[in-house]
């Protein structure tokens, strides 16, 4: 280990974590709260994010933050492909289900029609003569199931790349043995559709889909919500946590994506550390950002730092949390190896407290809203936790779903580092 700073002495010293703990019973109601019915997934169908910004600034405000941008909010807004109607698909007459069933790709064009459908496997592709009579058809009205085709080693490799791209112009591709159903929302519209049917939900043999989507397209206003608690010493020096509150909505009229990992449980984190400095305020200011848009493309921390209500350089650590409801297999830093210091603080902070079982170093990576910061030069960490649950950008990554079995020990992890970096 490296030569530990005179903080880091500090903590091992006087155990200057030993404040005021989290409160478990708040961030489950927290997490519940922002995957219920009533927030839509917290997408662009009812403008589901938006009922959570305000959800966020009522805590805030209730906390006693200091609001940042216009009354907590700093808006931004960015094209958006989006399902607010049907979403239907039967197989000869029999109907599946958008998110239990299946999906369609990002950006899924409409669809309305009857359609035949069409396995296309290696067989077919190497065997020229049946290659030609299906290229000879015209297949607008056809679907391909093209499963056999990812994968396999064929004669003519060509042909089946040609084929996955859609090279054939059929109206769309059927993909049927998906072990998830992972989805992501999209700015733009796709040039055809995909289905992603779940290992099971499509039968061996299919003639005809019956399909009923409905797609639609907006320039969608949101907000980042933006909070502080001021320094009592170095109120011009800041300690910024931020989580993305935005999840992927719906996927029609029914289909809801709760989102509670992804990322209730790292707004709800972020909620529990702006009630405890409220409470406890600490030598430095610290900002709370909930931000918009990540799931789209990390579009709100983005603009933030095109746009920053605080500067940038006066910004001490930057902590994003994102995935934070397990941590029985520990926590894993993204960022570590570009500040190698801290990385080695915060293990000392793990082993004074005992808190998680591991903590595991990753390099520079674009997967989160801590992203932009580094890239403009802000110290910044980004945090999941690991452990055994295994639902990501599905219909199943509901509240009911989380232990929290690690939630306390991490949040005193995360707050006794940022107490370090501050030497509070």
């Amino acid at each position: 280990m490296r030569k530990l700073t005179s903080l880091a002495l500090l903590y091992l010293l006087y155990g200057l974590g030993s404040a005021q703990a989290q409160d478990i019973s708040y961030v489950r109601s927290c997490i519940k709260t922002l995957c219920s019915n009533d927030f839509y997934g917290r997408g662009y169908v009812n403008n589901g994010d938006k009922v959570a910004a305000n959800f966020i600034r009522g805590e805030f405000t209730k906390f006693g933050l200091k609001p940042l941008g216009d009354n907590y909010f700093q808006s931004l807004g960015f094209p958006v492909i989006f399902y607010p109607d049907r979403v239907e698909i039967e197989l000869d007459g029999v109907r599946v289900f958008a998110g239990h069933d299946f999906i369609m790709n990002p950006g899924c064009p409409s669809l309305k029609g009857t359609f035949k459908v069409i396995r296309v496997d290696s067989a077919l592709v190497d065997n020229s003569s049946e290659y030609n009579k299906l290229i000879a058809k015209n297949l607008k009205g056809y679907f391909l199931i093209v499963d056999e085709l990812k994968g396999k080693k064929l004669l003519r490799p060509e042909r089946a790349k040609f084929i996955l791209n859609n090279g054939l112009k059929a109206k769309g591709l059927i993909y049927r043995n998906n072990e998830a159903l992972v989805w992501s929302p999209s700015m733009d519209f796709a040039d055809y559709p995909i289905l992603y049917f779940k290992k099971g939900s499509f039968p061996s043999l299919v003639l005809k889909l019956e399909a009923k989507i409905d797609a639609a397209h907006k320039v969608h206003g949101t907000q980042n919500v933006i909070g502080m608690v001021p320094g009592k010493l170095y109120p011009d020096s800041f300690i910024v946590f931020t989580a993305h509150y935005d999840h992927l909505g719906m996927m029609g009229s029914n289909t809801i994506f709760p989102g509670a990992n992804d990322n209730a449980s790292g707004v709800a984190m972020m909620l529990d550390l702006a009630n405890y400095y409220a409470k406890n305020p600490p030598p430095y200011s610290v900002v709370f950002i909930a931000f918009a848009a990540e799931e789209i493309g990390l579009l709100g921390s983005m603009y933030f730092v095109q746009n920053p209500l605080i500067e940038l350089k006066k910004i001490s650590f930057l902590i994003n949390m994102d995935l934070m409801s397990t941590g029985d297999e520990g926590l894993t830093v993204v960022n570590a190896t570009e500040f190698p210091q801290w990385f080695d603080n915060l293990k000392l902070c793990n082993i004074a407290g005992n808190y998680l079982p591991d903590i595991a170093s990753r390099g520079k990576a674009q997967n989160s809203d801590h992203y932009f910061f580094t890239e403009a030069g802000v110290p910044s960490f980004f945090f999941y936790l690991r452990g055994n649950y295994h639902h990501y950008h599905d219909v199943d990554d509901t509240y009911e779903a989380l232990t929290l079995s690690k939630y306390p020990e991490a949040f005193k992890l995360v707050r006794d580092f940022a107490n370090m970096r501050m030497g509070k």
